[in-house]
């Protein structure tokens, strides 16, 4: 979570089989916010949709609205790419600065208050679901806090009234099944009714090609299929998924 002429060849070779998906890309890094260049480059390789975080844990202050968010927002419509999503990286764990995670409602209301203020549309936010430790930890407080954590936080995106969805590894290599890591078990359900953006870093796009589900889903909404791909004309470094919308 984490050119053109790469990129153009990467969309190319992997979507001729896929077309009914949109083809769409993932960022997290303040790389592409203020490039221009970076946003127009990526539209014209035919990208259908771009997924930008909007909300990320800060540690240091128990979570707060991504700076870059709406700064890369508006690039990225100004840059011709047609949908936009958001996704949220919740502060959720107890953290080395000592700082206390915001309650969820805060967080919720503090990313939905930036989205209407600045009149950002976007089909659907995603809320991340991966752990991380270090300098900022993340579904750290033991299987059983952290399941009922999670399904307090659905009940809240669902109030909403919001189209929500839930980003997730249910791998079936145990060393990248980070649902069971997180969870009591593999099949713990925080919210399946929830469009799933599922993880399966094998580098083949297509929704349907989606193989390994978790807590509840059987199928996927969302697959992110490339981890990490560096660019090189355009600049930055971007995963890169298939939506069905």
């Amino acid at each position: 979570m984490h050119f053109l002429s790469t990129l153009t060849l990467i969309f190319v070779a992997n979507y001729a089989h896929v077309a009914a998906d949109l083809a769409a890309f993932d960022v997290s890094q303040a790389q592409a916010p203020y490039n221009s260049n970076f946003w127009a480059c990526a539209g014209s390789a035919g990208y259908g949709k771009a997924v930008i975080r909007a909300y990320e844990q800060a540690c240091g202050s128990g979570g707060q609205v991504d700076p870059n968010f709406v700064p890369a927002y508006k690039a990225a419509k100004a840059g011709g790419i047609p949908k936009v999503d958001a996704y949220m990286f919740p502060c959720t764990g107890t953290q080395p600065t000592g700082v206390a995670c915001k309650s969820p409602q805060t967080q919720i209301n503090e990313l939905l208050n930036v989205i209407s203020a600045n009149k950002i549309d976007v089909e659907y936010i995603w809320f991340d679901v991966e752990p991380t430790s270090g300098t900022c930890n993340a579904w750290n407080l033991g299987a059983s806090a952290n399941f009922a954590l999670a399904k307090q936080w659905v009940s809240l995106l669902k109030a909403t009234g919001l189209q929500w969805g839930i980003y997730g590894n249910g791998s079936d290599v145990s060393i990248r099944n980070q649902w069971s890591g997180i969870f009591p078990s593999r099949s713990s359900n925080i919210g399946s009714d929830l469009p799933l953006w599922a993880v399966q870093d094998d580098g083949k796009p297509g929704v349907s090609t989606v193989t390994t589900f978790m807590g509840g889903w059987t199928k996927a909404f969302a697959k992110q299929y490339s981890l990490d791909t560096k660019t090189s004309q355009c600049g930055g470094s971007l995963d890169l998924d298939s939506f069905a919308s």
